[in-house]
């Protein structure tokens, strides 16, 4: 009897692998999405090939799943998105191709959501047009209806969706590719390609200790949650910033107690001439805490930085002294991530640290990653055939390859850090306890 029940049990999980792996192979089909119209004064897309997404990690999960924390955060998320009827309020079709537009109506930056449209009700926030579901994602309903009525009665474009892009970001001027950003999830790596341009400042790493460096350029109109909208003053005056973090230490002081102090450098770069001055008060507003300067030294709660004017419109903070030089790089990433959840001297108190989800998903995450690479390539499309036969070329390409460590899935580890933090971010901002 027992064997026979064993025999089914095979059998049932067999037919079960069967219909996982027809189901994975069935969204595997490319978008019938293939393009999307999108209003003249679009200046951004983020262009999302969920299909192919999604069914390179339902195999993942499905076939090459070992961890357990896999499993506890998707059923986590599951009973938070049953639960959640916010999704109704967007007819897209998210099984197939869709976008984030970026726009630039009356001198305002906007954002869109657009896709494939379900439904033919007018009771929605956004409005169809040729098929197409469009909704503006950044503004409150009442001066959304007015920015959307005048998107509806302007002129439009077509923009294609590339089958063989999974995640793209494209910069673009009067209805043209201006640039692009191209996301790839592998097995093993995470890796991103652009086209650098202009120049810009950096903070140069400490290259004989474990690091974590990134510096951007910022993209004007970056879309913040209304959770952290308080960032606004800093962002929109940004233009981009330098940072190398170098972990932290817990601190026990008799006089001064218990804190936290964070050891880094950090570089911002402002679009205005901005003073040390102003730069603290936008730090008072958006750190929430005590922030206060004597001299030439700044406090973020009880940790002591430098602070430094390197010119009229970019501002050090630091523990280091500075040491700064030129990238073409719109975007660079060295070092090792895991120095981010590293807090040195911390004892017993770091198992409590352990039970925050959100500490343990990034601590897992950045453990995970064996390196990252950066290298400037050839874009193809320029190079040119000399009479010598040389190939000459300006390396203008940037590539950016995050890999993981023998037994990572980069793919799942990815997906498991995001559906941690939407569990402690989208639910408890939609149903606050």
């Amino acid at each position: 009897m027992k064997v026979a029940q064993r025999f089914i049990a095979i059998v049932l999980i067999f037919m079960i692998w069967i219909l996982a792996f027809r189901y994975v192979h069935s969204i595997h089909r490319q978008s019938t999405v293939s393009a999307i119209p999108c209003p003249e004064k679009t200046i951004g897309i983020v262009k999302i090939n969920s299909r192919d997404i999604f069914s390179k990690i339902l195999f993942d999960y499905s076939f090459r799943n070992k961890d357990a924390k896999m499993m506890k955060t998707v059923s986590e998320y599951y009973q938070n998105w049953a639960q959640d009827t916010s999704g109704a309020r967007y007819p897209i079709d998210f099984s197939e191709n869709f976008c984030f537009i970026k726009l630039k109506l009356n001198q305002e930056i906007i954002w869109v959501l657009a896709g494939k449209s379900i439904s033919n009700r007018t009771s929605f926030n956004g409005f169809i047009r040729k098929g197409f579901y469009y909704e503006i994602v950044s503004k409150d309903k009442k001066k959304a209806a007015t920015l959307q009525q005048q998107l509806m009665n302007g002129s439009w474009f077509l923009s294609a969706f590339n089958p063989n892009k999974a995640l793209t970001y494209e910069l673009i001027n009067n209805k043209q590719l201006k640039n692009e950003y191209v996301f790839s999830l592998r097995t093993q790596e995470l890796a991103f390609s652009f086209k650098a341009r202009r120049t810009t400042t950096m903070i140069v790493p400490d290259s004989t200790r474990s690091f974590f460096h990134i510096s951007t350029r910022l993209n004007r109109g970056s879309f913040l949650p209304e959770k952290y909208a308080d960032l606004d003053v800093l962002t929109d005056k940004l233009a981009g910033f330098s940072f190398n973090y170098y972990g932290a230490r817990y601190i026990n002081d008799a006089e001064r107690g218990t804190y936290i102090d964070p050891e880094f450098d950090l570089l911002f770069n402002f679009s205005k001439k901005t003073k040390p001055t102003e730069l603290t008060k936008i730090l008072r507003k958006v750190a929430k805490e005590d922030v206060r300067v004597e001299s030439d030294w700044i406090y973020l709660n009880r940790a002591r930085y430098r602070l430094k004017a390197i010119n009229d419109s970019t501002i050090f903070i630091g523990k280091n002294n500075p040491k700064l030089s030129q990238t073409k790089a719109a975007y660079s990433m060295r070092g090792k991530p895991h120095v981010l959840t590293e807090i040195k001297d911390l004892g017993w108190t770091g198992g409590l640290l352990e039970l925050i989800p959100e500490y343990r998903a990034l601590k897992d995450f950045s453990q995970s990653v064996e390196s990252i690479q950066m290298h400037m390539a050839c874009d193809k499309n320029t190079c040119t055939h000399q009479v010598s036969k040389q190939n000459t070329c300006q390396k203008n390409m940037q590539h950016i390859r995050i890999k993981f460590k023998p037994g990572s899935n980069a793919r799942l580890e990815t997906f498991r850090v995001l559906l941690t933090m939407a569990n402690a971010y989208q639910f408890q901002q939609i149903n606050p306890q």
